[in-house]
């Protein structure tokens, strides 16, 4: 029977109340474990600490190893830019242990470098150098907050270096922070400041003007370009490294201004002066003398760079004594104006005057005879010529052949003659006159520029090649063309004729054994170009009169074959061939990467609080 009752019922169930943070509240048990942990975790950091401590290396005092923490940081600079993140993978020494970092934090001259690219780098590096010296850089990227915490401790200044770049930052803003440091140092002292070096942009305006005096009484260095100065200036005292470039015209020296300078600065050892020279009339046809006593001698100079018009340059050398600690000299002539043959001819026995000394060794044997000659021009109105003292530089060989010629040896003079194309020929006979080549052992020759008959005896002269031992050539084909001919024996030379009548002249480099013929091209032709076969004659008939090569190597070279090199090697003991026989239909993959210049890299993740925990 069914009811009215409902089927279905409400039932209440009930629960103990549970407390929801008690989840989240670790046991007795848990606490204790934890604390067991820990105390496990110290005694293991204490051991490592102690066996670390056992180790050689940390035997080494703390002043030494933080000596040896600062090389390794002055390393590092050397090698990155200001601006570069890896300019701090120094940072890393202190990851090795407690003890190192202990040493660190604790060497105020490792910090002494603010890092530009961070605010939070900058001013902990600042307060962790403490009273340090310190060293204030730029690079192509920085923040110029960094740049005003910097200066602000400018009583702590050693060296500052602002090449600030126009293209990161607008030209008022760069003259701006120029011009306030030059306003504070005017009225703030500087006493630990001792290199300044300062670039503006070419076009800045108005010219950035160094202050005529300021309280920097052990500045030492001082380098500026695109900048003003005036030469009455007592900054420009006691310095040992001067470098002036670009200087606007009316702020250029007389001669006399200049000479008087360079006498307030007997210690002077390197001098660079790109045009900041005196100028003299478009028409000058004679140079101003002086008596050889007025003459400035800078007995330490080991660098002197002038960069100028060919009479400028010549006028000032004639009023500076070189001596034999003089071991590098750059000298630029730009250009000539007037008569190139008068003025040429004016500037040439002074440029071999200045020299002459430079090609002599010095008595206690600090300074040795050059041994190697380089020959460089890539346009038709430059010659650069440098000189060193190494036989075989590295660097003056291979790809890269006479493209950097400021990284080479020590010791080394170079010329760069920038003059009209009517000049090359009389400029290169003579080259001669102003270096002596009687004792260089190996010539280098890069150049593309057309050549003459006898080019090779008017240039290196009669007889001036008897101790050349060593040739590397990359040039066009008529250089190879006037080689082979020159290296011909003195029975079989082809020699021009005077008055229809041959002369017959000495043997051209007759100690030449080793001859590198890099980038030309031979020819299969018989009516045109240079054959191999015309090679191998030259060489059969050097080995005849007892002239032959031992070393003969093809860089890069079109037209030598196989069987070419293997006829060759009947006649040279040593053939070297890379089997480059055609440039024709080779493919090469370019690299389209390239340098952005807009490329800007926020730097994160460095740490620099103070109480980081390192454990050994």
């Amino acid at each position: 029977m069914f009811t009215s009752e409902p089927l279905t019922r409400d039932v209440t169930l009930s629960c103990p109340k549970i407390i929801t943070n008690s989840l989240t509240l670790p046991s007795k048990a848990q606490i204790e474990i934890d604390d067991e942990l820990a105390t496990l975790k110290e005694m293991m950091r204490s051991l490592r600490t102690r066996r670390n401590s056992l180790s050689p290396i940390s035997s080494i005092p703390p002043e030494i190893l933080g000596v040896i923490f600062v090389h390794h940081v002055q390393q590092t600079q050397l090698v990155y830019a200001p601006d570069a993140p890896a300019v701090l993978s120094w940072l890393k020494i202190g990851h090795v242990c407690r003890h190192w970092r202990e040493v660190a934090l604790g060497t105020p001259e490792l910090w002494a470098t603010p890092f530009l690219i961070s605010l939070q780098a900058t001013e902990e590096m600042l307060s962790r150098s403490k009273m340090a010296s310190l060293k204030l850089k730029t690079g192509r990227r920085f923040y110029m907050d960094c740049v005003q915490k910097t200066l602000m401790h400018i009583e702590r200044l050693q060296e500052v270096s602002l090449p600030f770049f126009s293209n990161i930052f607008g030209s008022s803003t760069t003259h701006c922070c120029i011009q306030k440091f030059l306003d504070r140092l005017s009225s703030c002292s500087a006493p630990k400041l001792q290199s300044l070096c300062l670039e503006a942009g070419i076009k800045q305006t108005p010219r950035i003007a160094i202050p005529i005096s300021f309280p920097a009484p052990n500045l030492r260095s001082l380098q500026i370009k695109n900048c003003d100065i005036s030469w009455t200036s007592s900054v420009l005292t006691g310095l040992t490294v001067l470098g002036i470039k670009k200087l606007s015209p009316e702020c250029l020296p007389t001669l006399d201004e200049l000479i008087s300078v360079l006498r307030r600065m007997p210690a002077l050892h390197t001098l660079e002066l790109e045009d900041a020279l005196p100028t003299l009339p478009p028409q000058t046809i004679s140079l101003p003398r002086a008596p050889r006593f007025m003459n400035i001698r800078l007995s330490h100079l080991r660098q002197l760079h002038l960069a100028a018009k060919m009479l400028e340059v010549a006028n000032v050398l004639a009023r500076i004594e070189l001596q034999e600690s003089t071991t590098e000299i750059r000298l630029v002539c730009e250009g000539f104006s007037g008569n190139p043959n008068r003025q040429w001819n004016l500037s040439r026995p002074i440029i071999s005057r200045a020299l002459k000394s430079c090609f002599k060794a010095s008595p206690d044997k600090s300074r040795q005879v050059p041994r190697s000659i380089q020959l460089h021009s890539t346009t038709t109105s430059c010659i650069r010529l440098h000189s060193s003292t190494a036989r075989n530089p590295s660097s003056w060989a291979g790809p890269k052949f006479g493209i950097d010629p400021d990284s080479l040896a020590e010791h080394s003079v170079t010329l760069e003659f920038d003059f009209p194309d009517e000049m090359r020929r009389t400029i290169l006979c003579d080259l001669q006159r102003i270096v002596p080549l009687g004792n260089i052992e190996a010539m280098y020759f890069h150049f593309f520029f057309p050549c003459w008959d006898g080019f090779w005896t008017d240039v290196l002269g009669h007889g001036a090649t008897r101790n050349l031992a060593y040739m590397h050539m990359h040039g066009p084909r008529q250089a190879l063309e006037q080689l082979l001919k020159s290296l011909r024996s003195r029975k079989h030379s082809v020699s021009r004729h005077v008055n229809r009548r041959s002369q017959q002249r000495p043997i051209f480099a007759p100690a030449l054994s080793h001859l590198v013929l890099y980038g030309l091209e031979f020819s299969s032709s018989v009516w045109n170009g240079i054959r191999p076969s015309d090679l191998l004659d030259v060489l059969i008939d050097r080995v005849n009169e007892g002239q032959g090569l031992d070393h003969l190597e093809f860089i890069s070279t079109t037209g030598i074959l196989a069987r070419d090199v293997q006829l060759l090697r009947e006649v040279v003991a040593d053939v070297s061939w890379d089997e480059y026989e055609s440039s024709i239909g080779e493919d090469f993959d370019l690299d389209d990467d390239s340098y952005d210049s807009n490329y800007f890299d926020p730097i994160h993740n460095y740490d620099f609080d103070s109480d980081y925990g390192y454990s050994s």
